[in-house]
């Protein structure tokens, strides 16, 4: 079973991502800030992140600078916002997929599938 790290200080939409996700026989931990996400990290190893932009204690892209400074956390990151983020952002910090809020069911388990596929 692969693990994936959501990310996201909106309970209502990490829990639902976590519902759909186990219900494709995913292994799902929830974080509501990078801080948390960061702590999770140094006992657990996912197949992907999922991780929210907008958060209190962390942003997303605070959170992405600190896995990636990181060698041993090697997986991908999909980002998710309500907003449009700059263009070079995703470049920049070696996403893997951007959702854009709200995205449907079927988005997300593309996104989902493609990303842990590899791993």
């Amino acid at each position: 079973m692969k693990t994936v790290l959501v990310v996201d200080d909106e309970l209502d939409i990490a829990e639902a991502v976590q519902a759909i996700l186990e219900e494709e026989q995913f292994r799902v931990i929830l974080c509501g800030n990078g801080k948390e996400a960061l702590e999770k990290l140094a006992e657990e190893k996912p197949a992907l992140a999922i991780i929210d932009v907008m958060m209190p204690v962390m942003n997303g892209y605070e959170t992405i600078d600190a896995i990636r400074e990181d060698p041993g956390h090697v997986f991908p990151i999909l980002v998710m916002s309500a907003i449009q983020p700059p263009k070079d952002k995703a470049t920049q910090q070696g996403w893997a997929g951007f959702l854009k809020k709200p995205f449907s069911l079927e988005s997300l388990l593309e996104s989902v599938t493609r990303l842990t596929s590899a791993s």
